[in-house]
């Protein structure tokens, strides 16, 4: 165990009471407000330090970031407000809770810090245009040393806390410390380069400082984004979810997955599962219903079934869906699934009932399915009149 290792353990100890049972909403709560007191001490001390030795040095690359740290000290507090707001309990007008807030606050510091290089950027110019002399000394160097070993244990420390929690807005907090040891390595190399050749690129470095921060903030900004509008589910989850129903007796499909998170801990989720319509239908309901209690259980999901009977023998349904399949990969490739397939017969003419699972990107003229499919009934010496009901689904797993 290395000594940043157990430095970590050390504030865990210290400030967050029984921190190793995360699964805990107030130990979750500890962590970010740790975190958060943390990140205020620690920035608030580098700002201090970097822009008394900027304004000795006369340097605006310092200067920038100094206010950086300034900018991270308020990022420190809106994870603080963040992570208090979360534990907000489920109400009348938020029933899934408030966990969302966490998502929120990684927004708020990624703008921050978009913000800040976009200040830097502006300043840096400014110098470029009009530069003027520096003063460089020993303490220069002694304290942006010192900051990147600062910004070292932030980093360390705030990943840790994110992988204990799994936690986007440490993870931010993160992802900005480890900004700060490139920003603030990238000012000593300037600090250096300059004083040897003698030559003031003090705005250049700090314009490149810039970009480098915008562009991280706007990666960032992209990160938190995506989950608040509605991802893709995590592969883990999906596959977890399928394996408490695969291989299931009377199971005879499932599909139509969806999940939807409200933040940590909060995980819903529905799917439709085909079943047997010939099985007793106290025992079906019963089986749906273990499976939505395991999925709590042991994947703190909770789970909705939709479940739909499928009359498995009927031989002209048996016959009729082969057909399908086999018409459709010949026509598509293997890209098209269907399921719910389902046959309505009347005295005039035969309902035929089935979804289609359509990738992301892909159109299917459902027409053109229409008189593929009649044709290959036709082709099976099928005389029938069919009408197609034919329902699209995105494919979402």
């Amino acid at each position: 165990m290395n000594i940043s290792t157990r430095v970590i353990i050390l504030l865990k100890k210290l400030f967050i009471k029984d921190y190793q049972n995360t699964s805990d909403p107030q130990v979750r709560i500890r962590y970010g407000i740790a975190a958060g007191v943390f990140g205020v001490l620690t920035n608030v001390v580098l700002f201090l330090f970097k822009l008394l030795v900027g304004l000795m040095s006369n340097s605006i690359t310092v200067i920038a970031d100094a206010v950086n740290n300034l900018s991270d000290a308020c990022s420190s507090v809106f994870t603080m407000v963040g992570f208090k707001l979360s534990s907000r309990p489920a109400d009348k007008d938020h029933p899934y809770g408030h966990a969302r807030y966490e998502e929120i606050t990684a927004l708020i510091v990624a703008l921050l810090v978009l913000c800040v290089g976009v200040l830097f950027a502006k300043s840096s110019i400014d110098k470029i245009i009009t530069p003027s002399e520096l003063e460089i000394s020993v303490v220069t160097y002694i304290v942006l040393i010192a900051a990147v070993a600062v910004k070292l244990w932030q980093y360390f420390t705030y990943l840790d806390f994110s992988k204990a929690i799994d936690s986007d807005a440490l993870k931010a907090d993160a992802v900005d410390s480890r900004n700060d040891i490139i920003t603030t390595g990238s000012v000593i190399l300037s600090m250096a380069v300059m004083q040897i050749f003698k030559v003031n690129l003090d705005g250049w470095f700090g314009l490149i400082i810039s970009v480098f921060v915008i562009i991280s903030a706007i990666r960032t900004l992209s990160e938190v984004i995506s989950p608040m509008l509605g991802e893709h589910p995590d592969e883990k989850i999906v596959e977890s979810i399928y394996s408490l129903v695969r291989g299931r007796e009377n199971v005879v499909g499932y599909h139509d997955l969806i999940v939807h998170s409200y933040g940590a801990g909060k995980c819903y989720a529905s799917l439709h599962i085909e079943v047997d319509a010939s099985q007793d239908i106290f025992l079906l309901h019963d089986m749906i219903d273990t499976i939505e209690r395991e999925a709590h259980e042991e994947l703190g999901i909770l789970l909705t079934i939709h479940m739909d009977p499928v009359d498995m023998h009927d031989p002209l349904r048996a016959k009729l869906h082969d057909i399908t399949v086999e018409a459709l990969r010949e026509e598509f490739g293997s890209d098209l699934g269907i399921h719910d397939f389902r046959i309505v017969a009347g005295p005039t003419h035969t309902n035929i009932l089935f979804d289609i699972v359509e990738p992301f990107g892909e159109h299917y003229d459902l027409t053109r399915i229409e008189a593929l499919l009649t044709e290959k009934y036709l082709e099976a010496h099928d005389p029938t009149q069919y009408y197609f009901v034919i329902n699209v689904d995105k494919k979402m797993d």
